[in-house]
């Protein structure tokens, strides 16, 4: 079996980070070669969703379907497949201020006892690459969402005069 561990330091609060995470429109926007990540019933988040997954492996396409086994907002979001290709992987969040301490774990089993293991291990380092470049896509889209930190001009009152010249004499 295989295992990968991902962490980072987003520079976005964790509701928001959690919230894009929980949104499973998302899942495929962030997560490098997964090409399905939809809901097979009506429960879309939380606890007891489930989703069939599929996954580009080079030419072929790695189906599953996973259950959402613990959910905690803002916490945790963990799943463990149920068919198909076998996986449990958990996100987990940790609130830092304005910022939020991500971290990606998945355990992974190709089938096929000995010709399984060493197709694990030679696909260990294409599985790790795909997903440091989640985590990181993960980070490039949700500091987008973040909210910006005002600048000392608004936070003191100023007011923007929209573009007009200030009013007063006019100087004839």
């Amino acid at each position: 079996m295989g295992h990968i561990t991902i962490s980072d330091t987003l520079a976005a609060p964790v509701d928001t980070v959690f919230a894009y995470v929980d949104d499973h429109r998302n899942t495929t926007k962030y997560m490098k070669d997964l090409v399905k990540w939809q809901p097979t019933t009506d429960v879309t988040h939380g606890k007891g969703a489930k989703f069939a997954v599929g996954m580009k492996a080079g030419p072929t396409t790695l189906s599953s379907v996973v259950d959402i086994n613990a959910w905690t907002e803002n916490k945790t979001i963990a799943w463990t497949s149920l068919e198909g290709f076998k996986q449990t992987g958990k996100w987990s969040f940790k609130a830092k201020g304005d910022q939020t301490d991500v971290t990606f774990d998945m355990d992974y089993e190709f089938g096929g006892g000995i010709a399984g293991r060493m197709l694990g291990k030679a696909a260990e380092p294409i599985v790790r690459s795909n997903l440091e470049a989640s985590v990181r896509n993960l980070k490039a889209q949700t500091e987008k969402l973040a909210p910006k930190p005002r600048s000392a001009s608004s936070r003191s009152g100023a007011k923007s005069s929209g573009g007009r010249a200030p009013r007063g004499r006019s100087g004839s």
